[in-house]
C-alpha cells in the first residue's frame, strides 16, 4: 500500500546554472517526492536523491502553487524560461488525479508566461490538454512520453505501475491531435542492455513514435548503474525471468556507472537510420525568448545540437563547442551586442573556429541596429 504523507517544502522551483541541452529547461519543479510507478531501473533510487522508501511512500508537497507565485513574483531575476516538471518522481503519478499539485503549478506557469517542459510515463496527462494549448499559444510547450519497449509484459516488468506503452502512446497521438501547437515526442531512454537494445525493438519504438504523431525522438543507450538503484534493479532481474542478463550485464559495466563508450558508439548508427527513415527529429526545438537572450538562445542551440550530432556520428565530443553553447546562456546582454564590438573571441569558450561557425547565423538577424541589454528586461 502506497503511504502518503502532506509536507510543506522550503522552495517550490530550483534554477540550474545551465540549461540543460535535452529537455531545454532552465527551472525544474517537483510536485511530489517519491514515485508511485516504481520503475525498477529509476535513478531516483540512488543515494544521491536521499529518497528514503522510493515507491512506498509519496510525499505531496503543500501549497506549491502558492510558493511558486510568491518565488516568481518577488524575485527580480527570474526570467521567464524553461520549467520541466518532475524529474525525481512523475508529475502525473496517480496521486495527481485527486491532489492536482501538477495542475495547480502548470495555472500558475500559465499565468506568468512560462514555458514548459513535462516527460512522463501517464496517458492521464491527457486531462490536462487545454492548459498545455494555453501555454503553447503564450510562449511553448513540449510533452515527452517516456517509452523504452513495446513489449507490454517487459513494460508491466520494469514500470509496473505506468500506463502501458500503447496507452502512452495513444495520449501522445490524443494531445498532438487536440493540441497541434504541443510539441510532443518519445524519450527513448533509458534503453536497457540486452533487454530493450535489439534491432526489432528499436525500431518499434521510432515508427509507433512517428505513426503516433511524434515530433520528435531523444534516445540514450544504456542506463545508470548507480549504488542502491543498480543493487535494487539487479535484483529485481534475479528474480525475474530476465535473469539471464544479469551476467552479460555486470560484465558489459564492469562496476562502472555508465556502460563503455564503444557500446552507445555501435548504437547510435542504427538508432539514427531509423530515426531517418521515418523522418522524426532527434531534438527538441528550443523555445526563444524575444527579450536579449533570443539570439543568444538561437546559437546555443545551435551550437549544442551540432556538438550532440558530430559526438554521436564521430565519436569525439568537443568539449570547447559544448561550453561555448552552454556558457552563452548565461551573458547578460544580446550576442548581437558583443558582435557589433567585434568582441566575440572573448566569449566563454569561444575560439576562431567557433566565430567563424557562428557568424553567418549572426549576420542573419534583422536587430544588428538595435542595442539591447540586460537592465532593459529588469
Amino acid at each position: 500500500m502506497i503511504k502518503y504523507k502532506e509536507k510543506e517544502f522550503k522552495t517550490a522551483i530550483n534554477k540550474l546554472k545551465f540549461p540543460d541541452s535535452w529537455f531545454w529547461a532552465r527551472y525544474t519543479i517537483n510536485p511530489y517526492s517519491g514515485c508511485e510507478h516504481a520503475c525498477i531501473y529509476c535513478d531516483a533510487r540512488s543515494q544521491r536523491y536521499y529518497l528514503e522508501d522510493f515507491e512506498n511512500e509519496v510525499l505531496i508537497k503543500t501549497a506549491i502553487d502558492r510558493k511558486l507565485e510568491l518565488r516568481i513574483k518577488h524575485a527580480r531575476k527570474l526570467l521567464p524560461d524553461v520549467v520541466g516538471a518532475g524529474g525525481v518522481n512523475d508529475a502525473y503519478q496517480p496521486c495527481e488525479k485527486k491532489v492536482e499539485n501538477t495542475r495547480n503549478v502548470l495555472r500558475v506557469l500559465a499565468k506568468y508566461k512560462y514555458p514548459v517542459n513535462i516527460a512522463t510515463k501517464s496517458d492521464l496527462i491527457t486531462k490536462d490538454i487545454n492548459l498545455f494549448k494555453e501555454i503553447a499559444q503564450q510562449t511553448w510547450c513540449t510533452i515527452g512520453f517516456s517509452i523504452t519497449t513495446i513489449d507490454e509484459d517487459l513494460a508491466k516488468f520494469l514500470e509496473p505501475f505506468s500506463s502501458t506503452p500503447s496507452k502512452r502512446l495513444e495520449a501522445l497521438k490524443t494531445i498532438k491531435n487536440q493540441a497541434p501547437n504541443v510539441q510532443v515526442g518519445t524519450y527513448f531512454m533509458p534503453i536497457i542492455p540486452f533487454l530493450e537494445d535489439n534491432d526489432e525493438n528499436l525500431k518499434e519504438v521510432i515508427k509507433k513514435s512517428k505513426n503516433a504523431g511524434a515530433d520528435f525522438i531523444l534516445f540514450s543507450p544504456g542506463l545508470t548503474m548507480r549504488d542502491l538503484q543498480a543493487e535494487y534493479f539487479i535484483k529485481k532481474l534475479k528474480d525475474s525471468k530476465y535473469k539471464n542478463i544479469v551476467h552479460p550485464l555486470l560484465d558489459l559495466y564492469k562496476g562502472q556507472i555508465y556502460p563503455p563508450a564503444d557500446y552507445a558508439q555501435k548504437m547510435y548508427p542504427i538508432l539514427l537510420s531509423y530515426c531517418d527513415k521515418y523522418k522524426i527529429s532527434i531534438r527538441v526545438k528550443r523555445w526563444i525568448p524575444s527579450d536579449y537572450r533570443k539570439w543568444n538562445y538561437k546559437i546555443s542551440e545551435l551550437l549544442l545540437n551540432k556538438e550532440y550530432i558530430d559526438a554521436i556520428k564521430t565519436g569525439k565530443s568537443n568539449k570547447t563547442m559544448m561550453w561555448a553553447g552552454l556558457n552563452l546562456n548565461n551573458l547578460e546582454e544580446s550576442i548581437l551586442d558583443v558582435y557589433k564590438r567585434g568582441e566575440l573571441l572573448k566569449l566563454k569558450n569561444f575560439n576562431e573556429k567557433i566565430v567563424e561557425f557562428v557568424k553567418p547565423f549572426i549576420e542573419k538577424s534583422k536587430n544588428l541596429k538595435r542595442k539591447t541589454g540586460l537592465d532593459d528586461f529588469l
